[in-house]
């Protein structure tokens, strides 16, 4: 039995039309989830990121050693899936004098104000404890049903690499369950000065208007697939000639390379379709050709907004870097010192720590017979001498010709060795006064059983060092 070519044509069209309608959104689907999930994890990792280097190390240093001697002193540790009942409440009372205090406080408004600019839902920090396998949160950021300090959580499977690697970190991952819904969570480490995990920056990101957009989007394109379909199915039957099938190839190719080849869609694929057939078949590749603009266009203005975050990122982290150098020796400045001298002051008698002075010989007489320039490039060469000598130890211009060294490590135990090096350095310099600076230095070591304060360390060192320049005014008279 014969098949007349109208049936034909019509049963080709209504298959081609099917598949189109499928695969476009299938297709379509699958891409924009995917790019959609993608570029979620990245904005979660990079404002993690942001919060691990903006937040105060020292701070947070402090908050987790509190929390971690409350946890080790309670007996009964109460996971949060039993928040609520009786014991989980007497747990958490336990950690009530932690939300009291300044270190949380500050960290709160940090994380607020991070998560207010960059619009997510929840930003906070989180402590593991290897031995109990634990997940304690420090501070939450949340608005509503935020955790409280000492909130224990177990370490999932997945993190479990965690206890034994901490600069692993929390790879972002996307999670969906009954409370929270749909969300994107990222965990990146906090380091301390000597780059060790203090603990991790934590985001989450709700996408549950994100996927019901995405639902709804899908709905509004299989509605337009289906009714495109039937518009081809009832062109099928008033036109049964050859220069149907023509056109219905090229849609039906164009389709095909608009997912093939790899991660990349071809977004040119129906650009290049070159088809005038002056009926409702042209109108069908002049519609997806729109819809396809639109969606490409869509996913853009995401990579356009991701990168912009990107450079609003590094432009901050610039510019904190820039308050706290001495822009004529490239140190750090004295804003660097008050800031670093504080989180020692909060931590004072756990750390060994010395301070060191410099001051510079004979500056003013240089300025006033050869001139500023001179006298700045006598004051950059005695700290390239300093920065030399204490290369362990960070190195801050106190003021025109002051420079001051906050002693630790290897130079805080060769502390003398240190000084005997400083001096052998400038003896060994010839030329120009400029070219050969010559500086007093001092220093004095804390001592917790009579300095009562990082002020007293430096007064110490201080005197030392104005004794020593009596000394060296002396020889030279």
């Amino acid at each position: 039995m014969k098949t007349s070519l109208r049936t034909k044509t019509i049963v080709l069209i209504i298959l081609i039309a099917a598949i189109l309608s499928v695969v476009g959104l299938l297709v379509s689907g699958r891409f924009i989830n995917r790019l959609v999930e993608e570029e979620y994890r990245s904005r979660a990792k990079e404002i993690a990121d942001t919060v691990a280097v903006v937040i105060d190390r020292d701070r947070f240093e402090s908050l987790k050693n509190d929390i971690l001697k409350i946890y080790g002193r309670t007996e009964e540790k109460v996971t949060s899936e039993e928040w609520g009942s009786p014991a989980f409440e007497k747990y958490i009372s336990s950690f009530s004098k932690v939300e009291e205090s300044e270190d949380y406080r500050y960290l709160l408004r940090q994380l607020r104000r991070i998560q207010d600019v960059n619009h997510v839902d929840c930003l906070y920090l989180s402590i593991i404890d290897a031995p109990t396998e634990g997940f304690l949160y420090a501070v939450d950021a949340a608005v509503e049903d935020a955790c409280p300090p000492g909130c224990l959580d177990p370490v999932y499977e997945e993190n479990r690499e965690l206890l034994t690697n901490p600069d692993r970190g929390f790879p972002p991952y996307i999670t969906n369950t009954e409370p929270y819904g749909w969300l994107v969570t990222a965990g990146v480490p906090v380091y301390d000065k000597e780059n060790k995990v203090i603990g991790y920056a934590m985001v989450d990101i709700s996408m549950d208007e994100l996927r019901k957009e995405q639902f709804r989007f899908t709905m509004r394109f299989a509605v337009i697939l289906v009714v495109l379909t039937g518009i081809i199915c009832l062109i099928s039957i008033w036109i049964v000639n050859r220069s149907i099938i023509g056109p219905i190839n090229k849609l039906s190719s164009a389709a095909a390379n608009y997912s093939a080849g790899g991660q990349e869609p071809n977004y040119n694929a129906f650009d290049k379709l070159n088809i005038h057939t002056r009926d409702e078949i042209e109108s069908l590749c002049d519609t997806m050709k729109t819809m396809l603009t639109d969606m490409n266009g869509y996913i853009d203005s995401l990579k356009t907004t991701t990168q912009e975050l990107s450079k609003t990122r590094i432009e901050a982290d610039e510019l904190g870097e820039l308050a706290r150098r001495d822009l004529l020796t490239g140190v750090r400045n004295k804003n660097a010192y008050n800031e670093d001298i504080a989180g020692i002051s909060e931590k004072l008698g756990e750390t060994e720590f010395g301070i060191a002075i410099v001051d510079l010989n004979d500056l003013k007489l240089m300025n006033d017979l050869y001139g500023h320039e001179k006298g700045d490039q006598a004051i950059r060469n005695i700290c390239s001498m300093i920065c030399d000598v204490f290369k362990f130890s960070p190195v801050y211009r106190f003021g025109g010709d002051e420079f001051v060294v906050i002693l630790t490590g290897r130079d805080y135990a060769g502390i003398e060795t240190r000084v005997s090096r400083f001096e052998a350095l400038q003896n060994s310099k010839e030329g120009q006064p400029w070219e050969a600076p010559k500086a007093a230095i001092g220093y004095a070591l804390y001592d917790r059983r009579t300095d009562n304060g990082v002020e007293a360390v430096f007064q110490r060192a201080d005197s030392k060092m104005y004794e020593q320049k009596k000394r060296m005014k002396a020889v030279h008279v």
